[in-house]
């Protein structure tokens, strides 16, 4: 299970900004032993790095959680042959649910290979041995997973002289399962002989990683992807120091490194802060809690545009706590759903076209229980003033369905309403619909009698003719009249509840399962951002 794909969090991140590096306490960095090589989930919360306060003076993998604001004391990881695993070369998904190391082939063979292991409660699964092609006859190491889990990237090695390694850097794409694609060579504009350590940062365009330098020592070193290829590398110097720069370890915003360093005890741990130029691109993220998960539930995150998933999980109802990374430049349809029966879905569309700088949104969320006359929304959108529908509807109208077959005792009654409706006598832009109106019009005035009967009213009040003037001076009553008038106004709600059904008809939903009805304007409901800035909300009852 991924629960949480990337995060966001970044602990003591306020310390940070006053002071540009700063020691890790020491509830991990030991008084008189050395702590190295950190490796963090994305949310800042779960830290790898290996110490040699052990029985043996040996150095071993430790894992440590923050508490609110409060590292734990670290304690050694109960890691199969966790004496095989080199120096450094482990990792921590993003997410925080999979192990991945390298490891020596067998106690008496040579070579290393990579290793995988799933979280399962508070216990690790055993190793998963990906073999070929992911594993060689050469040695695999540093593993480094990307946010989305898609993609592995790790240094092949022809040897592990630490002077010539002869290391490269590899890229391979995840199939399913245990299965891997062909790894591909990461090309690296850059005279070295060994490129080691690779971290992939969240908006899985960014590299960190190692090159050794002509002194026999490495350097950090950072390059972004541009299309097919990768741009020139540039040294990391904030962070390179005359020793040797190899481990780093990186949270979801980028912008604190953890590293290792010599002081006058020994090496400790410390968080640094990293330059804007290093950070990766401006991020998303969603983490929160589903308070009624009744089952399994699917998390997932597409590209309305292209319909590329950026996020695919399965949510267990033990943990509940989820959390999603969204790199900026992408429309996102991201949704929640159950296949339990009586329960509704979660869905909501986020604009990341041009996000003005990284966000954080906490949110929980609790999905529907169905129940009778309730109104539950819908993430049906429309073009604006239009009956089209906008481009997320597809996936929305998908999970609809897919509900209305997991509860097919009920009747689907579908509402459209409108925030505001507005109308006039003249036309506008903004008011696209035409409707007639017949009025009846009606006048207090008089006609007045033809021109003789006034000259013949005017002569007999000449000759004081009083009673032929009350006579030929009498008023004709005007009847009412009907007048046709035009309104213009923007009440589409019917107009799109047809669409609506005939989309169901469409797609073979039976007409008996469900109803349309335009319902008009409505200020009482409530309206999100989206909705009220379409000026639309659809919701469905259940009857």
């Amino acid at each position: 299970m991924q629960k949480i794909l990337i995060g966001f969090l970044l602990l003591s991140f306020t310390t940070v900004v006053m002071a540009q590096k700063r020691k890790l306490p020491p509830t991990l960095n030991s008084w008189n032993h050395n702590e190295y090589a950190p490796k963090l989930t994305a949310d800042g919360r779960t830290i790898l790095y290996m110490s040699d306060y052990t029985e043996s003076g040996k150095a071993e993998i430790f894992i440590s959680t923050a508490i609110g604001n409060t590292w734990q004391r670290g304690e050694p990881m109960d890691i199969p042959n966790k004496d095989m695993i080199p120096f450094g070369a482990y990792n921590i998904s993003y997410d925080g649910e999979k192990l991945i190391y390298a490891i020596r082939k067998g106690p008496n063979i040579g070579g290393y290979d990579i290793r995988f292991q799933q979280k399962q409660g508070n216990k690790w699964s055993p190793a998963i041995n990906p073999g070929k092609p992911l594993n060689s006859s050469l040695h695999e190491m540093d593993p480094t997973l990307s946010a989305d889990g898609k993609t592995l990237y790790f240094s092949r090695c022809e040897t592990l002289d630490p002077v010539t390694g002869n290391c490269k850097i590899f890229a391979a794409e995840y199939l399913g399962d245990v299965y891997w694609k062909e790894p591909q060579e990461i090309k690296l504009d850059l005279a070295s002989s060994s490129f080691v350590n690779p971290v992939i940062l969240p908006d899985n365009k960014s590299l960190y990683f190692a090159a050794l330098n002509n002194a026999g020592n490495y350097d950090f070193y950072m390059s972004r992807k541009e299309e097919d290829s990768w741009s020139k590398p540039i040294a990391m110097d904030f962070l390179n120091t005359d020793a040797h720069d190899r481990y780093i370890g990186v949270t979801a915003l980028g912008d604190v490194a953890y590293i290792h360093e010599k002081d006058e005890r020994g090496y400790d741990l410390f968080m640094v802060k990293v330059p804007e130029e290093f950070q990766p691109s401006k991020v998303y993220y969603l983490e929160g809690n589903v308070n009624n998960l009744p089952a399994k539930a699917l998390v997932k995150a597409i590209d309305i545009e292209t319909g590329v998933e950026l996020s695919r999980f399965i949510l267990d109802p033990e943990e509940k706590t989820f959390g999603v990374y969204l790199a900026e430049g992408h429309q996102v349809d991201f949704s929640i759903e159950t296949k339990e029966p009586g329960f509704g879905y979660y869905s909501e569309f986020l604009d990341l076209q041009n996000l003005k700088s990284s966000q954080k949104v906490v949110q929980d969320i609790t999905l529907a229980s169905l129940q009778e006359g309730e109104p539950y929304p819908l993430s049906i959108a429309f073009k604006e003033q239009s009956t089209d529908f906008a481009l997320n509807a597809e996936e929305e109208f998908t999970r609809l369905i897919t509900l209305m077959k997991q509860n097919r005792n009920f009747h689907f009654r579908l509402e459209v309403y409108q925030r505001s409706i507005t109308e006039s006598e003249k036309y506008a832009d903004s008011l696209p619909e035409i409707r007639y109106d017949t009025l009846l019009v009606s006048t207090n005035q008089t006609d007045s009698l033809t021109s003789e009967d006034n000259l013949a009213s005017m002569d007999s009040l000449s000759t004081g003719n009083s009673f032929a003037s009350e006579t030929d001076s009498t008023a004709v009553a005007k009847e009412p009249s009907e007048k046709i008038v035009t309104i213009y106004h923007n009440d589409l709600t019917q107009k799109r509840a047809d669409a609506i059904k005939t989309y169901l008809l469409d797609k073979g939903v039976p007409e008996d399962m469900f109803s349309t009805n335009g319902m008009g304007e409505n200020t009482e409901l409530k309206y999100s951002d989206s909705e009220r800035k379409r000026n639309c909300k659809v919701v469905f009852r259940l009857e």
